[in-house]
């Protein structure tokens, strides 16, 4: 079987795009679970702004990655 390199490449940019929708799920998981009801209202705001600047900046990471590959499946050349 052969398997295009281009095709692998929008396989894995999809890829990238899943991981991002399930750390934003894993977010909101964290959001839920820590609503003030279980704990109190300043230590979930801590707990949403430590997590949550750590989950958006990989979705970020894998945002830019999804958008290099789908650039790279597609044909075109980026970087140096």
């Amino acid at each position: 079987m052969n398997i295009d390199k281009h095709m692998l490449q929008g396989f894995a940019a999809v890829g990238a795009l899943g991981v991002c929708v399930v750390l934003l799920a894993l977010l909101a998981l964290v959001i839920f679970i820590s609503l003030p009801g279980g704990i109190d209202a300043t230590e979930a705001f801590i707990t949403w702004v430590s997590v949550g600047i750590v989950i958006l900046l990989m979705v970020a990471g894998h945002l830019v990655y999804a958008r290099t590959l789908f650039l790279a499946s597609r044909g075109r050349r980026f970087g140096l």
